[in-house]
């Protein structure tokens, strides 16, 4: 066979091309599986941070609930977030259900406190969500709230 320019292709060029498209189809195929079991892993984590986030946030707006409340006894005005604050009320934690399996307990402790010649009165308190899995690394969700005034 005589070639002439402008042909086309011969078949040996064909079958090369062919084998590069394979070796390079099964290189990129073979990352596949290892791809899809870390997006696994990610969905995971995210549906209990998102979880943990929502608990925090209902945290926070107990906390900073405005409705006020005046002691007769005494006048004195105060809000149900500083009540709530002062006795350290907290919503209660999601089932394993709604945390995406794992199992949350939240821990509330002070972390500044006003001088003992005003009162000594928590200003700061941080709450820490921490939830497990058999099998998973165990989660850690901090934030701090300030005493409402």
């Amino acid at each position: 066979m005589i070639a002439h320019p402008g042909a086309g292709l011969t078949l040996v060029e064909v079958l090369v091309s062919i084998a590069i498209f394979t070796v390079l189809s099964v290189a990129v195929l073979g990352s596949l599986p290892g791809i899809l079991k870390v997006n696994r892993a990610t969905r995971d984590d995210q549906g209990v941070t998102v979880s943990a986030k929502a608990y925090l946030e209902s945290a926070r707006a107990q906390f900073n609930n405005p409705t006020r409340t005046t002691n007769p006894a005494t006048g004195a005005v105060t809000t149900a977030g500083q009540t709530n604050f002062d006795a350290g009320t907290l919503p209660a934690v999601p089932g394993s259900s709604q945390m995406n399996g794992y199992t949350c307990e939240p821990v509330l402790s002070a972390q500044v406190t006003s001088p003992a010649a005003t009162g000594a009165i928590v200003t700061v308190k941080r709450l820490t969500l921490t939830c497990a899995q058999t099998s998973k690394p165990t989660q850690t969700f901090v934030i701090d709230f300030a005493r409402p005034l």
